[in-house]
């Protein structure tokens, strides 16, 4: 019985590193200063910032609740940066919605926003089938679904 409760709580702390590994929390000060810079000159008044970096360190992101109390963040690279403003769940686009439900019927939506990179705006929803029982959900088979703006779906990535 120990063993059983040593592999699947080893299997438990496995899959939680592996999940945490894709995007980590990190201070400010270990942001580079280009980044850093650059976000304060856009976003004067910006407020509740949070830092995260991709596991490769190539996309630096900051996410933040702007002057009118929305949820936006940008996200810093080498070939440029892109912004995105979040979307309360109560406003998703029904043409989202509801090419969500057809086209992944198992997959249920987990943030809305739309993306505006090099003066291009796009929608883009992530989804992920939610597997577990009672409070213990974990997400899995996650995917970011691009829309344009009309609605019509765009592309697929498999983000695992």
């Amino acid at each position: 019985m120990k063993k059983i409760l040593f592999f699947a709580a080893l299997m438990v702390m496995s899959q939680t590193m592996v999940f945490a590994q894709k995007e980590l929390s990190i201070k400010e000060a270990n942001v580079p200063v280009r980044f850093v810079k650059d976000f304060q000159s856009q976003n004067k008044d910006a407020q509740d910032v949070s830092w995260t970096v991709t596991s490769d360190s190539v996309y630096y992101m900051a996410t933040f609740t702007n002057t009118d109390g929305d949820r936006q963040a940008q996200r810093f690279s080498n070939r440029g940066t892109e912004t995105r403003y979040f979307i309360d769940p109560q406003y998703y686009p029904h043409a989202i919605k509801d090419t969500v439900a057809n086209r992944f019927p198992s997959h249920k939506i987990t943030c809305v926003y739309i993306r505006n990179l090099k003066g291009k705006m796009t929608y883009q929803a992530q989804i992920a089938r939610m597997k577990g029982f009672l409070f213990w959900k974990k997400q899995t088979e996650m995917k970011t679904v691009s829309f344009e703006t009309d609605g019509k779906m765009i592309e697929v990535v498999d983000e695992q």
